[in-house]
């Protein structure tokens, strides 16, 4: 009986380890961080830098424009600084979905989030819309929604955004400060769909 539950328990734990692993990579593990976040760096460039000494972290803040913070613990912590460069408008800002520990470093993955209109107008953009006889009419030699033998198809462009105005330039910034020093950090950026 003891060596049925040996087995058993073997068994159990080489079941959480395969869980544990998804498509050959560890699942990610929460990191703890702190944010700050504006929209007015003195960097108009975009870029993505990380800071693993009190130097760099004072380098971050000043693009930014911004004292730094006393916090940042060398050897102990890591900040990544992202900044979107100049954009038109109001609106725009750097938006962190999540910092988490993968295998053997820290991921840091955000998006760029812009005006309603703005994002509606890509979305359109990237979606083929058809042109040509609506669905369920009358095409000589074709079928129904699809151009007709020996015709191109053609799509539309989606129209543009609506006219607002745009306000006063902005240079979205976000800083992570990372309270793990011992791992290398990454950054991603999603594109939304």
């Amino acid at each position: 009986m003891a060596q049925s539950l040996d087995v058993r328990a073997r068994v159990l734990l080489a079941m959480l380890m395969v869980l544990a692993t998804v498509g050959g990579t560890a699942m990610a593990q929460s990191v703890e961080f702190r944010h700050w976040h504006g929209v007015t760096a003195t960097t108009r460039q975009p870029e993505q830098v990380i800071a693993g000494t009190m130097a760099e972290w004072r380098g971050l803040w000043s693009r930014v424009g911004l004292p730094a913070p006393d916090m940042f613990e060398q050897g102990r912590m890591r900040a990544v600084g992202i900044f979107l460069g100049r954009r038109a408008g109001e609106g725009y800002t750097v938006n962190i979905l999540s910092t988490s520990r993968r295998r053997d470093r820290i991921v840091v993955v955000f998006e760029e989030r812009m005006p309603p209109d703005v994002m509606l107008a890509q979305r359109m953009a990237s979606r083929p819309v058809a042109s040509g006889p609506a669905l369920g009419t009358a095409n000589p030699g074709g079928m129904a929604g699809f151009a007709a033998p020996g015709t191109s198809a053609t799509t539309s462009s989606p129209p543009p955004p609506a006219n607002r105005p745009t306000g006063q330039p902005t240079s979205p910034w976000s800083i992570i400060l990372v309270h793990r020093g011992d791992l290398p950090v990454t950054v991603e950026q999603r594109l939304f769909r």
